[in-house]
């Protein structure tokens, strides 16, 4: 099935159509991704939706994406629970609108290691931990649901 909805979406979106993926968008505004960084106590368990730019998609499952703001570069993960969504892994590059619960997730070194080898890992890529000199916070939303467009 889930090879299916994947398909699907990537008919949709190489057909320039709309793809609704999750529950329908419910908030009237989008917050500013350098807003829900600069202030993330602010927006910490509140639902919010962003707009920008896909430019990662999880390769295993598209159980998440990495949205950019197009003027500052700014990034925040949508995540869902594997299975609820399958983002379209071929999403980069097309612009999205995504709403979720804010969650910023501090990791220490050892587990900012741990979470970047994965990711390195699931996107083919190398990963040096050496490179780590320090802990980080990931910005995520706890994604309900993404309108994906050209």
């Amino acid at each position: 099935m889930t090879k299916t909805i994947a398909f699907l979406a990537t008919v949709m979106i190489a057909s320039g159509a709309e793809l609704k993926l999750g529950k329908p968008l419910t908030l009237k505004q989008a917050t500013p991704i350098p807003a829900l960084i600069s202030q993330p106590a602010a927006y910490s368990g509140k639902m919010v939706q962003v707009k920008g730019k896909i430019t990662e998609v999880c390769q295993e499952m598209g159980c998440w994406m990495a949205i950019a703001d197009p003027e500052s570069g700014k990034t925040v993960r949508v995540k869902v629970n594997d299975g609820d969504i399958a983002f379209p892994k071929d999403g980069a590059g097309k612009l999205v609108v995504a709403e979720g619960k804010f969650t910023p997730i501090n990791l220490n070194r050892e587990q900012a290691v741990a979470y970047l080898k994965h990711e390195a890992e699931e996107n083919g890529k190398k990963f040096d931990p050496a490179k780590v000199k320090s802990g980080i916070t990931i910005y995520q939303l706890a994604g309900q649901g993404a309108v994906i467009t050209d």
